[in-house]
């Protein structure tokens, strides 16, 4: 019943975000122009080094198409619904803001991370559900139920996880009044995930990217699992990490609203 009600929600923030896109055309379009020159961009790397090598640690140049898609969808995905409203949570905080959200008698972090949807960003699910499907057909891979199943179920996971990076680092405006560096230092380490598969880390490395500061997970994961490289152990691994920083996150939002000192105050 909970669910559903927030599903509502949900869609009610669509179709009013829709409504204000529509009068506003241009922007929506201009959205999407730059996050396909982005992602030209980075087709255009990659081409470039596998112009002079034939692997990276391994992975050949179908898997690192594929390893582009999954992160193509992923940002597609993350851009269009949650990004925005994250982002804003600090400035939300600072300037008393979040008194408005907190009134309502919806979940506060839902409401302020959902709030500020933009669909011009969801159009690059074509070209990245694309890029899968032409990688998926030179690798040979046999495609099955479970293996699309897995694969979203992993795609979701990394949204989540992504999520609660997001409002971990967002959160500590509660505390402190400028976060600027760490907002600086997440945008650099999410353009690191995406653009340098997680099979590339070892040993102390490893341990930072995949548990620590687990940005190299995102991408990754998903196609390992797709293209029949994951093992067992880092299945487990990534299910184990996400779990413990949905629960942190969660945590320390929850110890920001008690610190949280609003503009009535």
């Amino acid at each position: 019943m909970r669910f559903i009600k927030y599903l509502r929600f949900f869609c009610l923030l669509v179709k009013l975000k829709l409504n204000r896109q529509m009068m506003y055309s241009f922007n929506f379009w201009m959205v999407l122009f730059v996050d396909l020159s982005l992602f030209a961009i980075q087709i255009a790397v990659f081409s470039a080094i596998f112009l002079q090598v034939d692997t990276i640690n391994g992975w050949n140049r179908n898997q690192m198409i594929f390893f582009i898609g999954t992160f193509t969808i992923l940002d597609s995905i993350y851009m269009s619904t949650y990004f925005f409203g994250v982002i804003g949570i600090p400035d939300k905080i600072l300037t008393g803001k979040l008194d408005i959200y907190i009134s309502k008698p919806v979940n506060t972090l839902f409401f302020v991370s959902f709030e500020s949807i933009d669909l011009g960003s969801l159009l690059l699910l074509f070209p990245g559900i694309m890029m899968i499907t032409y990688s998926t057909a030179m690798m040979g891979i046999t495609v099955t139920v479970w293996g699309v199943l897995g694969y979203v179920f992993l795609i979701v996971l990394m949204l989540v996880l992504m999520f609660d990076l997001m409002i971990i680092i967002r959160s500590t405006a509660f505390w402190f009044t400028r976060i600027d560096s760490l907002s600086d230092f997440e945008n650099e380490m999410v353009n690191f995930s995406f653009r340098v598969p997680g099979v590339v880390f070892k040993g102390v490395s490893k341990l930072v990217f995949y548990v620590i500061l687990p940005y190299g997970l995102m991408a990754t994961i998903p196609t390992q699992f797709f293209t029949g490289l994951l093992d067992g152990w880092t299945c487990l691994l990534t299910i184990t990490v996400c779990f413990v920083f949905t629960l942190l996150s969660q945590r320390i939002w929850k110890l920001g609203l008690k610190h949280y000192g609003s503009a009535s105050s």
